[in-house]
């Protein structure tokens, strides 16, 4: 009986590997495309103190652009369309060198967190976007899309091409606020100077990407104006010790020189001990006091060290953040785009088909016609039948090639 449970067990665990295999082959031989959304993780290797730890600034899900690229902090744009995520990874290794100490090394492991989606047009229930997931055929799409709609031509087109359009309403509503963002950060990294290129920016937008930035340059005049005015106090203060330190410096030369005299009096019998002791005393506490002048005059020039540090670093810190925030905006300007672009090929899909008025069609027994537009690559069309796998990206229109219309019941 044991043997047996194991002999099944074994046949069991052979069927799982066998039916992952050609999933993980596949995912190991992608091509990473446009509309694709990459998993990115850094990790540093400290070779000195045996540590891993993850650069979290790094790491993250980033979308390929419709310029087939990734903005990643730090290692700026890589190129990804076309490469496999072995090879992203290896340009992210060779890009974060510079950013790693003496004795560190940095290793990226790329992984596609979420595939470019499919779109379904056509006569089915749902066309629009769908996921995609390796190993999807068009009878899976077909079936995630809720099956072949039971809508007539005409008004299936016309729900593809109110679907299409309503979508592009939002993503252009979306793109012109990106861009007004994508501006205002570029006038604010340029300088207080630099005006801002309005020739495409809609005003509305603009209006409130302005607000913004008036508000971010006020409080940064404002960080640097309480930084100049400390700068000038310890600069007075400076140049009060100073002088104090001027006037205790006479004094003790004057002091010293009073004791000598009078050392030398009392060494000939001219004068009495106890007015040395006095004299001594006297020169001592000079000399104490010189010594706290200089630990305050050293103490306010490291404090003024410190506010050139401070607005060095504020400074720093601003640039950084837009610099990110910059490369954000224009990773989903560039995401919008793309999405743009697939719905334009749906509306115009949807506007180019010419139903004819015909008769209902009865989808259990009519002959289907699939055709996929693929753009990755370069554009082609394909003719298909429910068993072709399709890839991220596709567009995949659903007609009724031969109708079998349902014969009405007496």
């Amino acid at each position: 009986m044991m043997i047996a449970r194991n002999m099944l067990a074994t046949r069991l665990i052979a069927f799982i590997v066998a039916l992952l295999l050609p999933l993980a082959a596949w995912a190991e031989a992608y091509r990473v495309g446009v509309n694709d959304v990459l998993n990115l993780r850094v990790a540093v290797w400290d070779e000195l103190n045996a540590v891993v730890s993850d650069m979290p600034g790094v790491s993250g899900d980033y979308p390929v652009g419709a310029d087939g690229t990734l903005l990643v902090p730090l290692a700026g744009t890589i190129e990804a369309a076309g490469r496999t995520p072995s090879e992203i990874a290896q340009a992210l290794d060779a890009a974060m060198l510079g950013y790693v100490g003496i004795g560190q090394s940095a290793k990226a492991a790329v992984s596609v967190g979420t595939y470019a989606p499919i779109y379904l047009a056509g006569q089915v229930k749902t066309p629009g976007e769908h996921p995609f997931a390796p190993g999807l055929t068009v009878q899976i799409a077909l079936a995630l899309a809720g099956g072949a709609g039971a809508l007539d031509p005409a008004e299936g087109q016309e729900r593809n091409f109110l679907s299409a359009r309503g979508t592009i309403t939002v993503l252009q509503r979306e793109l012109m606020f990106l861009t007004a963002k994508r501006e205002r950060l570029m006038v604010e990294m340029a300088g207080a100077d630099a005006a801002p290129d309005l020739s495409d920016i809609d005003p509305e937008a603009w209006a409130i990407e302005e607000a913004i930035l008036r508000t971010r340059r006020a409080r940064h005049d404002h960080e640097i104006d309480a930084l100049a005015r400390a700068r000038v106090s310890l600069a007075q203060a400076t140049a009060v010790l100073e002088s104090k330190l001027d006037t205790n410096r006479t004094q003790l030369e004057a002091g010293q020189e009073q004791l000598l005299r009078e050392e030398d009096l009392v060494d000939r019998g001219l004068a009495a001990s106890a007015r040395v002791f006095e004299r001594a005393s006297y020169v001592n506490e000079l000399e104490s006091r010189l010594l706290d002048i200089e630990r305050s005059i050293l103490l306010a020039q490291q404090q003024m060290q410190e506010l050139d540090r401070s607005e060095g670093v504020l400074l720093a810190a601003r640039d950084e953040e837009n610099a990110t925030t910059l490369q954000q905006v224009e990773a989903s300007i560039a995401d919008v785009d793309a999405r743009l672009a697939a719905q334009y090929a749906l509306l115009s899909a949807a506007a180019g088909q010419q139903a004819g008025l015909l008769p209902p069609v009865d989808f259990a027994t009519a002959q289907m016609r699939y055709t996929i537009t693929r753009s990755r690559g370069g554009h082609e069309t394909l003719v298909a039948d429910k068993a072709t796998l399709l890839r991220p990206g596709d567009v995949v229109d659903v007609a009724v090639a031969q109708p079998t219309a349902i014969t009405p019941s007496n």
